[in-house]
């Protein structure tokens, strides 16, 4: 074949390098010269030149209408160089278009690897681009297991190996967690057959093997191990997704198959993710609305094109749909009654109260001061209080958790104390005796009333003012899990409510009193309702007990 393209060569038609002259050559006429010049077949001869004429017309050299006529004609100069160039290559055994060690992948640097994704790049651009029917084929293929890991309306991203490489800076840097199945994930020994499964289009081989893949990679980009961090359920499988597009040099064009799981985190699997990106800079939480812009405010980029085509281009419902997800990890709070309270005492002589409002009752149960101030602690934690100060070994989590590290003493009075509390109100969690929580909607959990005080300015009280500010403070007090800090919030109320609950605390009024009636309905649609009130843990300021209604803490003026 070489000496025929060497033959060849000379009969090229042939364009000016100026002034635009030119003429073509006859197919039929470069067979003939062939068959003379070399003694061969014409079938020889012809598939000579049917080659050589598939190759320049790839490369776009030749004027296709004078093809049509059965004739050869360059384009122009340019395009008779690089014929040339190409064929003089082809039939010169010493020619190559790149150095003997182009190609080679193994322990090369980045600026090497770079030289060949710059021609990659340039070849499948332009052969994707430039064909006739918007129809070329990928001549590669990838199998991918994307994750989707939501907490707190975000999801987890990791930086894409190649960041520093790409050059299309609006491709995107973060990726959902996950990669390409590669030769270790699946389950057969025998090479030929998987290396054919993964460079081969739809295989049902591979796509079965992604939750390995899936497995592999959040083990490796998040540190996360299956069945002790988390489980994992499908969501969804993307319509084949073709592009340009390819990690380092490994660029073609690409099509992609994607599958895309829900995670569950375990206690162990939240907890641990909470921490890990505060240690490793390539994993960043993406809020939906960013995901849905395109852009985080810092300008994190996330890539996930094959998903927003998969919607059509339609962020907002990818948003929706991900905003409807479950987070992967639900507090799960084992006791979540309605219209219910548990009131614990700072006394532990005293007993713990529960019920529905204005029918609490003691609990059965008998709590030894340390045990008391055991369950004081959680649920000061379950509530959100700030801690002054922390005993030794103990880590605080979301949700209520808290961690005991170093075998401290304390780990075997929680796990007696969460043994001693089974089957009752105050329902306590045990992980594996290191992790210990009140399983308790935190909504529920109330202190006792001489943990708080009401005050007022008297110079306020005799103001002509609309509105007047009042004071509720949350004393600080000591728990066996450290000192919980005091907590004050001032409150803006109408200066004539403030008057009658000063009235209320200071008289007694039977439950069908119109006036306290209306006072206490008052306090219901105001004060109650107001989240800083929640937060500091009273369950009510105005109460009916025994028949009578009650301000159930001293009303200070000052």
């Amino acid at each position: 074949m070489k000496k025929l393209i060497q033959a060849l060569i000379p009969h090229l038609p042939r364009y000016a390098e100026e002034e635009g002259d030119f003429y073509s050559v006859k197919r039929d006429d470069l067979v003939n010269k062939l068959c003379g010049q070399e003694a061969i077949e014409q079938s020889t001869a012809k598939n000579a030149v049917d080659l050589c004429e598939l190759l320049l017309d790839t490369l776009a050299t030749l004027n296709a209408d004078y093809l049509q006529k059965g004739e050869w004609c360059f384009v122009s100069f340019p395009a008779q160089l690089i014929a040339t160039s190409v064929l003089t290559a082809l039939s010169d055994g010493e020619s190559h278009l790149f150095a003997p060690n182009f190609w080679n992948t193994q322990g090369i640097s980045n600026d090497k690897k770079n030289q060949q994704r710059d021609v990659l790049s340039l070849i499948e651009n332009a052969r994707y681009e430039n064909h006739a029917s918007q129809q070329a084929q990928p001549i590669r293929y990838c199998y991918v297991a994307w994750s989707i890991i939501k907490l707190d309306g975000k999801i987890l991203f990791y930086q894409r190996e190649d960041t520093q490489k790409r050059f299309d800076k609006s491709a995107g840097d973060y990726g959902l967690i996950g990669g390409r199945a590669n030769q270790n994930d699946v389950p057969i020994t025998d090479k030929a057959s998987l290396l054919k499964a993964l460079q081969s289009p739809n295989s049902e081989l591979i796509k079965k093997a992604l939750p390995e893949t899936l497995k592999r990679e959040l083990r490796e980009e998040a540190g996360l191990l299956f069945e002790t961090h988390y489980t994992f359920k499908p969501w969804r499988s993307l319509k084949p997704y073709r592009q340009v597009q390819g990690a380092a040099p490994n660029h073609a064009l690409t099509e992609y198959y994607l599958d895309i799981f829900l995670i569950d985190l375990s206690l162990e699997g939240y907890l641990f993710l909470r921490q890990k990106p505060n240690t490793d800079e390539r994993l960043a939480w993406i809020s939906i609305t960013d995901i849905e812009r395109g852009k985080t405010s810092d300008n994190k980029i996330p890539y996930i094109k094959a998903l927003y085509d998969d919607f059509d281009g339609d962020r907002s419902a990818l948003a929706a749909e991900l905003k409807a997800l479950p987070d992967s990890f639900v507090a799960g709070y084992l006791f979540r009654p309605n219209k219910y309270g548990i009131t614990l005492p700072i006394d532990p002589a005293k007993p713990v109260l529960a019920g529905t409002l204005g029918k609490d009752k003691p609990l059965n149960l008998h709590l030894t001061a340390r045990r008391s101030a055991l369950v004081l602690g959680l649920a000061a934690h379950l509530r959100g209080f700030e801690f002054a100060s922390l005993t030794e070994n103990i880590v605080l989590h979301p949700f209520g958790w808290i961690e005991v590290s170093g075998q401290a003493a304390i780990q075997a009075e929680l796990t007696a104390l969460a043994a001693l509390l089974n089957g009752g109100d105050l329902v306590m969690e045990n992980h594996r005796d290191t992790f210990f929580r009140l399983s308790i909607a935190p909504e529920v959990i109330f202190f006792a009333d001489e943990l708080f005080s009401f005050s007022v300015q008297l110079a306020d009280l005799n103001a002509t003012k609309t509105k007047i500010p009042v004071t509720l403070e949350r004393h600080a007090f000591e728990t066996a899990l450290g000192c919980i800090s005091q907590k004050t919030e001032e409150f803006q109320l109408t200066l004539e409510f403030v008057h009658k609950l000063r009235i209320l605390s200071a008289q007694s009024f039977s439950t069908d009193n119109d006036e306290a009636l209306k006072t206490e309905d008052n306090y219901k649609k105001g004060l109650h309702k107001e989240a800083k009130f929640q937060a500091l843990g009273l369950r009510n300021l105005v109460r009916q007990e025994e028949g009578v209604f009650r301000f159930v803490l001293p009303y200070v003026c000052n």
